[in-house]
């Protein structure tokens, strides 16, 4: 765990094992580190990295997270391959504990309204998988964010955890912290058409903010290149403090030990 006194930015959800990052994961660390990122997260899409995200975590100091993302299900909505599946993580989690930060990312994405009930098999299922294993969720939540809010009541989410790339109303923000949950705020508050998302942060308490980029995606507005990167993070925050009352050192300051605290680190040892 990296203390508070060497704190810098965490970047709460960063694909670094996408091709653009992995071919020189090292390199990019260096420079990630020396902009003052210190911290990274780097959630799972499903079974075809898995194994991936366990080798980077033995080689690199960062945090990962195992788990079904709704976008990556079995194309032919199979039931019998989706349960064969999480149970394969869930006995990687088991196998692998010590290494494991996070359960996810799950979810829900509206913009797929034909598979919506088997995303919410599927989301359901990894709640209660992340309940058993004791493990916050990193959740993808796309324009359904009353259902999503609606199975992390019913399922109990016990450990809470992060929404990954929050765009919505206060309304919806205050739904989740209220379950227990950080959101997740990258590219979208740099977008003059996110009023909304702007106007929730602006209001929400300061415990309940982490900063992302979800690169290599969600670009930043007027960002040259659709490639995203955690060297954006600072760009992100300095929006962040335009919306934000608070000093830009005590935001900071926060938002390092509110991820901490959504992920379970204190106290943890890599």
């Amino acid at each position: 765990m990296i203390t508070s006194a060497e704190s810098g930015f965490f970047d709460s959800h960063c694909h670094l094992d996408f091709a653009s990052f992995s071919a020189y994961l090292d390199t990019h660390l260096a420079a990630f580190h020396k902009a003052g990122i210190r911290g990274f997260l780097i959630p799972s899409v499903g079974p075809d990295n898995w194994q991936t995200l366990l080798a980077i975590k033995a080689q690199q100091p960062v945090y990962i997270a195992l788990g079904y993302h709704p976008c990556f299900l079995p194309d032919d909505h199979n039931q019998t391959a989706l349960e064969q599946a999480l149970e394969d993580c869930a006995a990687l989690v088991a196998e692998q504990r010590s290494q494991v930060s996070a359960w996810g990312e799950c979810g829900l994405d509206g913009r797929f309204k034909e598979g919506l009930d088997f995303q919410e098999l599927a989301f359901r299922s990894q709640v209660s998988l992340a309940n058993t294993h004791q493990l916050p969720l990193i959740v993808h939540s796309v324009r359904e964010h009353d259902r999503c809010a609606q199975v992390l009541r019913q399922q109990q989410a016990a450990y809470g955890g992060i929404i990954h790339a929050f765009s919505g109303s206060y309304q919806q923000a205050a739904r989740f912290v209220d379950l227990g949950f950080k959101l997740g705020i990258g590219g979208t508050i740099t977008w003059p058409r996110s009023e909304k998302t702007r106007k929730a942060i602006k209001r929400l308490p300061l415990d309940a903010l982490v900063l992302e980029t979800d690169a290599p995606d969600m670009p930043l507005y007027q960002m040259e290149t659709d490639h995203n990167t955690p060297l954006n993070l600072p760009q992100i925050f300095q929006m962040l403090c335009e919306l934000r009352d608070e000093p830009a050192e005590q935001l900071k300051e926060a938002l390092w030990c509110n991820t901490q605290n959504a992920l379970r680190l204190v106290g943890a040892s890599d």
